[in-house]
């Protein structure tokens, strides 16, 4: 066995890392993310279903070893750039699910041709472990490695490349891996080389089939169908894809004034992943082509005080600073968790938008709540902008996705960074049956109460347009003429006041009506301590506060009531396509077809003499993700930039199983006679990763107490204690699999691929697992629950090595 086995195997797994994230990145762009979730959970088990192919097709493992690995990563190569071109071809569309039922055929097409690549990519490693189980500590550990690597690599692949790129990019470590596993050979070396070279030919030439096919029905593919619309500029990001567009689409001033008569500044839209859909606006220093900006509900707050210092948070294209300046702010902090439109602005847009970003703005790259934990400046105003179209929003786009800038957590560090008489200001778009509007005030009256303010009505008002809802939170409490300026701003611009203190109920509801004041009747109860937890059971949707353990501020939707709301509804399911009810259904769809690949092989090998190895690789696959999905959502708050901490955890979590799978090799128990001895070994050596369910617990309870102790920090620092944090228990993580495959080698090594089988089938339910659990329960739970399933895992590998040896030994 030479390095060439070594560097194959890491390859292909760098590969398959690569790709995993590329369809992630690049479905959120052609359809939704929510999707884009669906389709690459489903395609992995292609994965799983290798280790089932092996066992039903044993003769596989009798062609020669090297030059089979080399023709696979050669198929693995083909068949990803063969899937994505397919991908293209398939009408696939998500909005047209609701009248098109063909699109679930469609669907099915997405899952087939996706498992390819990965099916390939997985029958390699399978193979592999199981000629070589033996050295399977060090195999596994080369597999993590090259995995950790792609966690790095692919942001610099799409920095490059783009998305096509990192497709074709993939394709072209695919076919190094061939040549690492033999290079030997003229005539596959000849296939090789005209393959590699067709790929370099197609990254250069860039031809229209390896161009994302965006849905007709996102913002980008709409807003570009209007008259003389045109696309000026895409960027690719690991954070995702902008595109700039000019268009008479793009008319951007959230819930404006029906008061206001004038006519909008020229704008162009700024599209995240084809679908959020946002606005630059062109200003050259004169306040006059502005005034549309005292017409919004996010002026409100500088109506009720003069503000010297304001803090932005994700202000995209700039509209709430320019309504921060034309309000007379002075000083303007912003703050920006992803790159992407900030560098655009900075570069590309600075003329158009009247070097908005640089004349007395601060700009910070990172998420507000570590910038004001370091102790920024007190700020009169902090504003959380709308920054999203409204067809995002009410698609339930964001109902998976968390948001740790909406947490009770995240109030209370937003309140502590205001003046005295600061206030914090919230805008959502006003979406009917109230939800998002609802859980706003719920948040701050948490915040408020866990602060010790014993009468947090006295803290809020709130307002709405016909199309925005606007919550001031006020650190102290509202006095009498701030209120009086609240009416009178109500008044002028035909505004609706949902609630100030001692607000009565004739005074809601007078312009834009609805059949009554349903907003103030339902804030109110919010608001009531002796009413709030009776509306929570009995309100159809989930609005309670979420916090820094549940943070999905958009997941609205309960199971517990479908059926009251598939009635509200008018008895139609197109609302249950939706983020939160959709991972229901991924989950059912990966718990079938996981137990329809691992029950396969029983047709063939009939049911075997001990299944321990079902049980044990299914359960470290399912709380190996857990582990992992759980250690990815803790540390974005900590890291400030979601993919950058998406991408420091996965490096972390496997570079250490990866040093944990090369050190399990000491955990081998050598058989001998005396029963003693060998019952003193297993306890001796095994026991060992009873460490790993001991750490899982003290990460559930401790973990975001130690690292809001150094949120404080530099970032690079904060990298380096999010690495050390991870380390200990990745190392532990990674000694289970090469250990029970060593154990299964011992009593039956023709099964390690249907080991193999289960644990890239469960790998996957654990993946959507963890985001069920955490959606309803949080992601303490979701540790607790890893740890149950290491427990439980440990204890059958410790039993299994004490009945395989002293059978051996003692077979009466």
């Amino acid at each position: 066995m030479g390095p060439g086995l070594f560097a194959g195997v890491g390859l292909t797994s760098l590969a398959t890392l690569m790709l995993q994230v590329s369809l992630t990145r690049l479905f959120s762009v052609a359809l939704w993310h929510h999707f884009a979730f669906m389709v690459v959970s489903i395609a992995f088990l292609g994965f799983g279903a290798s280790g089932t192919f092996l066992m039903m097709v044993p003769r596989i493992k009798t062609f020669s070893f090297r030059r089979t690995l080399a023709c696979l990563a050669l198929g693995f190569s083909v068949a990803t750039l063969g899937a994505y071109w397919c991908s293209n071809m398939i009408p696939f569309d998500p909005a047209r699910i609701i009248w098109d039922r063909y699109q679930w055929i469609y669907l099915l097409g997405y899952y087939g041709v996706f498992a390819v690549p990965f099916f390939f990519s997985g029958l390699i490693l399978a193979l592999v472990y199981t000629h070589q189980a033996e050295r399977v500590g060090r195999l596994y550990a080369w597999d993590l490695a090259g995995a950790a690597l792609g966690c790095m690599g692919i942001f610099w692949v799409y920095s490059l490349a783009g998305g096509p790129g990192a497709i074709l990019t993939v394709c072209l470590l695919a076919g190094l891996a061939s040549l690492a596993f033999s290079p030997s050979g003229w005539q596959l070396n000849l296939v090789r080389g005209i393959w590699m070279g067709i790929l370099c030919l197609i990254m250069v030439t860039k031809p229209g089939f390896v161009s994302v096919n965006i849905s007709p029905y996102k913002a980008l593919m709409v807003a570009l169908r209007y008259p003389d619309a045109r696309l000026l500029e895409t960027r690719w990001h690991a954070a995702g894809r902008l595109d700039i567009i000019e268009s008479g689409a793009v008319r951007f001033a959230p819930g404006l004034s029906l008061e206001f008569r004038g006519s909008l500044p020229q704008q162009l839209g700024l599209c995240l992943d084809a679908g959020r859909l946002n606005a630059v606006t062109r200003f050259k220093g004169n306040m006059d082509d502005i005034t549309f900006a005292e017409f919004l509900p996010a002026s409100l707050p500088y109506v009720v005080r003069e503000p010297d210092n304001v803090l932005i948070m994700e202000p995209m294209g700039g509209l709430d600073i320019l309504t921060a300046r034309y309000s007379g702010a002075t000083n303007i902090v912003t703050t920006h968790s992803s790159p992407l439109v900030l560098r655009a602005m900075k570069t590309s847009l600075e003329a158009f938008s009247g070097n908005l970003y640089e004349d007395n703005v601060i700009s910070i790259e990172e998420q507000a709540r570590s910038s004001l934990r370091r102790g920024m400046m007190a700020f009169d105003v902090i504003q959380l902008p709308l920054t999203d179209s409204l067809g995002a929003v009410s698609s339930g786009l964001y109902g998976l996705s968390e948001d740790y800038t909406l947490t009770v957590e995240a109030f209370q560090t937003y309140i502590r960074a205001l003046k005295p008489d600061g206030l914090l200001t919230v805008t959502v778009y006003l979406l009917p049956p109230p939800r998002h509007e609802i859980r706003l005030v719920a948040l701050a009256c948490a915040a408020l109460e866990d602060m010790g303010v014993g009468h947090p009505e006295r803290h809020l008002a709130a307002i709405r347009s016909w199309g925005a809802f606007t919550l001031l939170v006020k650190k102290s409490p509202f006095e009498p003429k701030e209120i009086d300026r609240i009416k009178d701003f109500c008044s002028r611009l035909r505004f609706d006041l949902v609630h100030y203190p001692n607000m009565t109920r004739a005074e809601a509801n007078v312009y834009n009506r609805f059949p009554g004041p349903i907003y103030h009747d339902i804030v109110q109860k919010v608001l009531s301590p002796r009413d709030r937890q009776t509306f929570y059971k009995e309100y159809l949707f989930d609005v309670r506060p979420v916090t820094d353990d549940r943070p999905f501020f958009y997941h609205n939707f309960r199971m517990d009531k479908v059926a009251p709301l598939y009635r509200a509804v008018g008895n139609k399911w197109q609302l249950f396509l939706e983020g939160g009810y959709l991972v229901h259904l991924i989950f059912f769809q990966a718990l079938v077809i996981s137990l329809v690949l691992i029950a396969l092989p029983l047709k063939k090998t009939g049911v075997p003499s001990s299944s321990w190895f079902l049980a044990y690789f299914g359960l470290i696959g399912i709380a190996f993700m857990l582990t992992e999905i759980c250690l990815i959502q803790r540390f974005i708050l900590f890291l400030a930039r979601p993919v950058y901490a998406f991408s420091v955890v996965l490096f972390s979590v496997l570079f250490a199983s990866a040093l944990g799978s090369y050190y399990s090799r000491r955990l081998t128990v050598t058989p001998t006679p005396n029963a003693k001895v060998l019952v003193k070994k297993c306890m001796g050596r095994l026991p060992v990763l009873v460490i790993t369910p001991i750490l899982l617990i003290a990460y559930a309870f401790c973990l975001g107490k130690v690292l809001s102790l150094a949120i404080a920090w530099p970032l690079w620092m904060r990298y380096g204690v999010a690495f050390l944090a991870i380390l200990p228990l990745g190392f532990m993580m990674g000694m289970f699999f090469p250990t029970g495959v060593r154990t299964l080698s011992l009593c039956f090594k023709g099964a390690i691929p249907w080991a193999w089988c289960v644990n890239g089938s469960t790998s996957v339910i654990g993946s959507v697992l963890a985001v069920v659990i955490a959606l309803s329960c949080g992601f303490k739970t979701v540790l607790l629950l890893a740890a149950v399933a290491y427990s439980l895992a440990l204890v059958m590998l410790v039993f299994q090595n004490l009945s395989y040896h002293r059978h051996k030994h003692d077979p009466q």
